[in-house]
């Protein structure tokens, strides 16, 4: 889904495109690979649902042990990536992603 965003919108604006925004896992992992933030076998294996991407993998280690679990099941079964996902957040930190930029891949 791409939603457009006047430059002049507001700030609650802004955050409810980013809450409707999202696209495929298998067009997020394809962008991800494209963005060099994750390999291209990484990005085949997530997006097939066998695998998750090292990052991802690192980022869900810095989780409470008790939430890693359920967050490796949610990385590996979603057919949607939201903009507004935990694994998003943690990607952006982990490769210092503006939301600019990040909104530009999910076409806000």
């Amino acid at each position: 889904m791409i939603i457009k965003v006047p430059d002049t919108a507001s700030p609650a604006a802004i955050a409810q495109s980013r809450a409707d925004a999202s696209m495929s896992r298998r067009d997020f992992a394809v962008l991800s690979a494209k963005q060099g933030w994750i390999t291209e076998a990484e990005a085949m294996e997530w997006a097939g649902g066998n695998g998750i991407p090292a990052i991802a993998a690192s980022a869900i280690g810095t989780l409470p042990e008790d939430d890693q679990f359920e967050m490796r099941m949610s990385v590996l079964t979603r057919t949607k990536v939201w903009r507004t996902d935990t694994l998003v957040r943690m990607l952006m930190a982990v490769k210092k992603v503006t939301d600019a930029q990040m909104d530009a891949h999910f076409g806000i």
